[in-house]
């Protein structure tokens, strides 16, 4: 038996960097404050997939060059 899908998809998607204050329900973005509440308002009663991912950053000494002897 073949499958046969006809279907139309439309995706709107937002990508925040920054500063999560879950007390507050606030994300900061280069100092600027943002409500969640407000930022999610556009996809309330619809179905959504949430991905968070974090990143760490660590400055490092640069290795030095080791002489053998």
């Amino acid at each position: 038996m073949k499958n046969f899908t006809y279907k139309k998809t439309e995706t709107t998607s937002m990508k925040v960097i920054g500063i999560l204050d879950t007390d507050r329900m606030t994300i900061d973005v280069d100092g600027d404050e943002k409500s969640l509440a407000t930022l999610l308002s556009d996809f309330n009663c619809g179905e959504i997939e949430i991905n968070i991912k974090t990143k760490s950053e660590e400055d490092l000494v640069e290795p030095e060059d080791v002489e053998e002897e």
